[in-house]
C-alpha cells in the first residue's frame, strides 16, 4: 500500500505543479524579472527592417487567393516586403495560381517532389535577402499592422525571436475550452515579458534571418524546434499578443484529433532537437521548460499511474473510491463529448472536463507515435476546410480578438 500511496500522491503532485504551482510560480518570477519590451515601431520608414514571409504550400488553392490578398492589404513598406511561397508537389492548382500572380512582391518556387513542409523552408530561406522573417501558413489571415507589431522587437539586438496570438474561426468548428485558452495565454504572456516564451504560434512568428538553421527533415514542429534553438544560443524570445492572424478551425471532431496528436508525438520527436534547454545550466529558460512543456505532456502518464495506483487504494479508503468514481465520470464525458460533436454538445460545465481528457488522451497518442516512429512529417489537408477565414475577423491592435489562441501547429497543450 505504501508503494501504491507514494505512487499515487507523486503522480498527483506532478499533475499539479504543472496546472497549478508552475504558472504561480512562473507569474512571481515575471514580477520580480521582467523586461520592458520595445513596442513602438521605427518613426522613419528607412529605418524598418526588410521582411520576407515565408510559406509552404500543399493543396492550398482554396485558399491561396485570400492568402494573397490579405498579404497585400498588409501595412508594410512595399520596397521593404516580400512573401516566398514553396508549393510542396501540390495537385490542386496551387502552383498554377502562383504563377498567375503578377506582384513583384510574391516570389513563387513550385518544387514537382511532395517532401513536408520542414525541407520546403528549409530551400525557400536559402533564396531569403531580408533581415527579418515571417513564418506563416497558407490558410493564416494577418491583421494589417501585425508585421509591424512583431518587427517593432527587433530593435532590441537581444531578440531573436517574437511570436504573434493565433486566433481560430470557432463558427461551426469544434469548440475548444475557452478557459484553458486563456490560460494558457497568461502563461505565454508571462514567459514572453522574461524573454524565453516556450513556442511560438506557427501561423505567425518571425525571427532574425541570420539565426535560421536548416532543420531535419523529419522534424514535425518546426515552429517550437526553431524557436527554441534560438532560445538556446541566449537570444529572447517574445511574444506579442497586438500582432493578430486568424486560421479556420477544425470542422469536425476526428480532423481535430489528429491535429493534436500529430502536435503530441511532434513535441516529443522536438526533445531531440532541444533537449539541451532542459539543463539547469539555462536557469529560468529550463525551469519554464520542463514545468510548461515536459511535465505537461507527461500528465497523461502521470493520470494512467494515478488511476492504476487508486485502483489498488480505493478498497480501503472510501474518499479514494469516490474520487476513482469521479475519474471514471470523468473519462465516460470526455467519450460523450466526442463522440457526439460540436453540433450536440453537452452542457457548458462539462467542456473543461472534457476537454482536459481529450487532450491528455491526444498526447498520449501521440507519444505511442512517437514510440513506434508511425507519425508522418507530411500533413494532409483537413478536407472540412475549404475556404479561407473571413478577413472580417481581423483585429487590429486597438480591438480585442476572439476565438482560441495559439493553436496551430505550436504544441498548444
Amino acid at each position: 500500500m505504501v508503494v501504491l500511496a507514494t505512487i499515487f500522491w507523486l503522480s498527483w503532485f506532478c499533475i499539479l505543479y504543472t496546472y497549478v504551482l508552475f504558472p504561480i510560480l512562473l507569474a512571481f518570477c515575471t514580477r520580480l524579472f521582467a523586461q520592458q519590451a520595445t513596442e513602438a515601431a521605427p518613426e522613419s520608414t528607412s529605418a524598418l527592417p526588410t521582411v520576407s514571409m515565408v510559406v509552404a504550400a500543399y493543396n492550398e488553392a482554396g485558399v491561396l487567393n485570400a492568402k494573397l490578398r490579405n498579404t497585400w492589404q498588409i501595412d508594410y513598406p512595399a520596397d521593404r516586403f516580400e512573401i516566398l511561397i514553396g508549393s510542396d508537389g501540390s495537385e490542386d492548382g496551387t502552383a498554377e495560381i502562383l504563377a498567375g500572380s503578377a506582384d513583384p512582391r510574391l516570389r513563387a518556387f513550385p518544387f514537382a517532389e511532395r517532401r513536408g513542409k520542414i525541407s520546403v523552408l528549409n530551400e525557400l530561406m536559402g533564396h531569403v535577402r531580408s533581415d527579418i522573417v515571417v513564418m506563416s501558413d497558407a490558410n493564416t489571415m494577418f491583421a494589417p499592422d501585425a508585421v509591424k507589431k512583431l518587427v517593432a522587437h527587433f530593435q532590441d539586438p537581444t531578440v531573436g525571436c517574437v511570436s504573434g496570438e493565433l486566433s481560430l474561426e470557432q463558427e461551426g468548428g469544434v469548440s475548444g475550452e475557452g478557459i484553458y485558452w486563456k490560460y494558457e495565454g497568461w502563461i505565454k504572456r508571462n514567459e514572453g515579458k522574461l524573454g524565453f516564451l516556450i513556442g511560438c504560434n506557427g501561423g505567425i512568428f518571425a525571427i532574425r534571418s541570420r539565426l535560421f538553421e536548416k532543420l531535419p527533415a523529419s522534424t514535425i514542429v518546426e515552429d517550437f524546434v526553431l524557436s527554441m534553438r534560438i532560445l538556446e544560443r541566449g537570444h529572447r524570445v517574445r511574444f506579442e499578443p497586438m500582432a493578430r492572424a486568424t486560421e479556420p478551425a477544425c470542422k469536425s471532431a476526428r480532423a481535430e484529433m489528429i491535429r493534436k496528436i500529430r502536435i503530441g508525438a511532434g513535441g516529443w520527436q522536438a526533445l531531440r532537437l532541444t533537449g539541451a534547454v532542459l539543463h539547469p545550466r539555462f536557469g529560468l529558460r529550463a525551469f519554464a521548460f520542463w514545468g510548461h512543456k515536459v511535465l505537461r505532456w507527461l500528465v497523461p502518464v502521470f493520470f494512467l499511474l494515478a488511476l492504476a495506483a487508486n485502483v489498488g487504494l480505493a478498497v480501503k479508503s472510501v474518499p479514494l473510491l469516490v474520487f476513482l468514481g469521479l475519474q471514471v465520470a470523468g473519462a465516460a464525458i470526455a467519450l460523450l463529448a466526442h463522440k457526439a460533436g460540436p453540433e450536440k454538445s453537452l452542457p457548458k460545465w462539462t467542456r473543461p472536463i472534457s476537454y482536459f481528457y481529450l487532450m491528455n488522451y491526444a498526447l498520449f497518442r501521440g507519444l505511442l507515435r512517437y514510440l513506434s516512429g508511425t507519425q508522418k512529417v507530411t500533413w494532409e489537408r483537413d478536407a472540412s476546410v475549404e475556404s479561407a477565414p473571413s478577413l472580417s475577423t481581423l483585429r487590429t491592435a486597438e480591438t480585442p480578438a476572439n476565438g482560441r489562441t495559439g493553436a496551430n501547429e505550436t504544441i498548444a497543450p
